[in-house]
Protein backbone atom coordinates (compact mmCIF):
# COMPACT_ATOMS: atom_id res chain seq x y z
CA UNK A 1 0.00 0.00 0.00
CA UNK A 2 1.39 3.08 -0.83
CA UNK A 3 0.04 5.22 2.46
CA UNK A 4 -2.43 7.49 0.15
CA UNK A 5 -5.84 7.02 0.63
CA UNK A 6 -7.95 7.82 -2.39
CA UNK A 7 -11.83 8.42 -0.63
CA UNK A 8 -13.16 8.29 -4.19
CA UNK A 9 -12.58 5.00 -4.35
CA UNK A 10 -14.21 4.52 -0.50
CA UNK A 11 -17.54 4.20 -1.73
CA UNK A 12 -16.96 1.11 -3.30
CA UNK A 13 -16.09 -0.63 -0.27
CA UNK A 14 -19.26 0.43 1.82
CA UNK A 15 -21.94 -0.25 -1.06
CA UNK A 16 -21.94 -2.78 -3.35
CA UNK A 17 -24.45 -1.01 -5.65
CA UNK A 18 -22.20 1.72 -6.55
CA UNK A 19 -20.75 0.44 -10.33
CA UNK A 20 -17.47 2.03 -11.81
CA UNK A 21 -17.99 2.56 -15.93
CA UNK A 22 -15.15 3.76 -18.24
CA UNK A 23 -16.10 6.46 -20.62
CA UNK A 24 -14.36 8.92 -23.16
CA UNK A 25 -14.39 12.12 -24.08
CA UNK A 26 -13.57 12.37 -27.28
CA UNK A 27 -14.92 10.20 -30.39
CA UNK A 28 -13.04 7.24 -31.74
CA UNK A 29 -12.60 6.38 -35.29
CA UNK A 30 -11.69 3.20 -37.27
CA UNK A 31 -8.45 4.88 -37.80
CA UNK A 32 -7.76 7.30 -34.72
CA UNK A 33 -5.85 5.90 -31.91
CA UNK A 34 -7.87 5.18 -28.96
CA UNK A 35 -9.45 7.66 -26.41
CA UNK A 36 -7.97 8.31 -22.95
CA UNK A 37 -10.86 6.37 -21.01
CA UNK A 38 -11.95 7.42 -17.52
CA UNK A 39 -13.40 6.12 -14.59
CA UNK A 40 -16.83 7.45 -13.06
CA UNK A 41 -18.88 6.09 -10.06
CA UNK A 42 -22.71 5.78 -10.31
CA UNK A 43 -25.97 4.08 -8.66
CA UNK A 44 -27.62 4.14 -11.65
CA UNK A 45 -28.02 0.48 -12.87
CA UNK A 46 -29.24 1.36 -16.07
CA UNK A 47 -26.32 3.09 -17.83
CA UNK A 48 -24.39 0.64 -20.46
CA UNK A 49 -22.09 0.59 -23.25
CA UNK A 50 -22.11 3.40 -25.76
CA UNK A 51 -24.83 5.61 -23.37
CA UNK A 52 -23.82 9.23 -23.41
CA UNK A 53 -23.40 10.47 -19.56
CA UNK A 54 -23.24 13.63 -18.23
CA UNK A 55 -19.94 14.33 -15.53
CA UNK A 56 -18.28 17.02 -14.07
CA UNK A 57 -15.47 18.67 -15.57
CA UNK A 58 -13.21 21.81 -14.78
CA UNK A 59 -14.16 23.65 -18.34
CA UNK A 60 -17.37 26.01 -19.10
CA UNK A 61 -20.08 25.19 -17.06
CA UNK A 62 -18.41 22.55 -15.18
CA UNK A 63 -20.21 19.37 -17.16
CA UNK A 64 -19.55 17.85 -20.51
CA UNK A 65 -20.74 14.81 -21.71
CA UNK A 66 -19.29 11.76 -22.27
CA UNK A 67 -19.64 8.27 -23.84
CA UNK A 68 -19.68 4.85 -22.26
CA UNK A 69 -17.43 2.37 -23.59
CA UNK A 70 -16.94 -0.19 -20.54
CA UNK A 71 -19.44 -1.36 -17.64
CA UNK A 72 -19.03 -2.77 -14.33
CA UNK A 73 -15.49 -1.67 -14.32
CA UNK A 74 -13.07 -3.00 -11.91
CA UNK A 75 -11.72 -0.41 -9.61
CA UNK A 76 -8.13 -0.34 -8.25
CA UNK A 77 -8.84 0.77 -5.03
CA UNK A 78 -5.27 1.99 -4.31
CA UNK A 79 -5.16 3.84 -7.68
CA UNK A 80 -4.06 8.02 -6.67
CA UNK A 81 -6.64 8.75 -9.42
CA UNK A 82 -9.80 10.48 -8.19
CA UNK A 83 -13.40 9.07 -9.19
CA UNK A 84 -16.05 11.76 -9.98
CA UNK A 85 -19.61 10.57 -9.68
CA UNK A 86 -21.39 10.38 -13.19
CA UNK A 87 -24.84 13.55 -13.23
CA UNK A 88 -26.63 12.05 -15.34
CA UNK A 89 -27.58 10.14 -18.77
CA UNK A 90 -28.30 11.99 -21.83
CA UNK A 91 -31.90 11.00 -23.02
CA UNK A 92 -32.03 12.05 -27.24
CA UNK A 93 -34.71 10.19 -27.59
CA UNK A 94 -36.89 13.53 -27.75
CA UNK A 95 -34.19 15.47 -30.01
CA UNK A 96 -34.14 12.34 -32.32
CA UNK A 97 -38.23 12.62 -32.72
CA UNK A 98 -38.47 16.46 -33.15
CA UNK A 99 -34.88 15.98 -35.60
CA UNK A 100 -37.05 13.67 -37.83
CA UNK A 101 -40.36 15.36 -37.95
CA UNK A 102 -38.45 18.63 -39.19
CA UNK A 103 -36.47 16.79 -42.18
CA UNK A 104 -40.30 15.40 -42.76
CA UNK A 105 -41.36 19.00 -42.36
CA UNK A 106 -38.20 20.46 -44.69
CA UNK A 107 -38.40 16.98 -47.50
CA UNK A 108 -42.04 18.14 -48.09
CA UNK A 109 -41.44 21.81 -48.41
CA UNK A 110 -38.87 21.50 -50.77
CA UNK A 111 -41.03 18.82 -53.29
CA UNK A 112 -43.93 22.05 -52.83
CA UNK A 113 -40.93 24.34 -53.95
CA UNK A 114 -39.58 22.06 -56.27
CA UNK A 115 -43.45 21.72 -58.02
CA UNK A 116 -44.51 25.54 -57.51
CA UNK A 117 -40.81 26.43 -59.62
CA UNK A 118 -41.65 24.07 -62.23
CA UNK A 119 -45.34 25.54 -62.97
CA UNK A 120 -44.16 28.88 -63.16
CA UNK A 121 -41.61 27.95 -65.57
CA UNK A 122 -43.90 25.78 -67.38
CA UNK A 123 -46.75 28.78 -67.27
CA UNK A 124 -44.17 31.43 -67.99
CA UNK A 125 -42.58 28.92 -70.99
CA UNK A 126 -46.13 28.23 -72.41
CA UNK A 127 -47.47 31.67 -71.92
CA UNK A 128 -46.24 33.21 -75.60
CA UNK A 129 -45.15 29.96 -77.36
CA UNK A 130 -47.61 27.30 -75.74
CA UNK A 131 -48.92 25.57 -79.44
CA UNK A 132 -45.57 25.61 -80.72
CA UNK A 133 -43.94 24.04 -77.68
CA UNK A 134 -46.68 21.65 -77.76
CA UNK A 135 -45.96 20.91 -81.32
CA UNK A 136 -42.52 19.87 -80.70
CA UNK A 137 -42.36 15.61 -81.22
CA UNK A 138 -40.37 15.51 -77.84
CA UNK A 139 -43.40 16.97 -76.12
CA UNK A 140 -45.53 13.85 -76.88
CA UNK A 141 -42.75 11.24 -76.44
CA UNK A 142 -44.01 8.43 -74.13
CA UNK A 143 -41.02 6.41 -73.53
CA UNK A 144 -37.74 6.00 -75.41
CA UNK A 145 -37.64 2.28 -77.23
CA UNK A 146 -34.77 0.01 -76.01
CA UNK A 147 -32.42 -0.51 -79.22
CA UNK A 148 -31.50 -3.53 -80.55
Amino acid sequence: MNGYINYTTAIFLINDKVRAVSAIYEAETPHSKPAPRTLFKTFDQDIKKDDLILVPTNTRHNITVCKVVEVDVEVDLESLTPIEWVIGTVDKTDYINLAEMEKAAIDTIKSAEKNRRREELRKSLMANAEAQVLALPISSVNQIAPSE
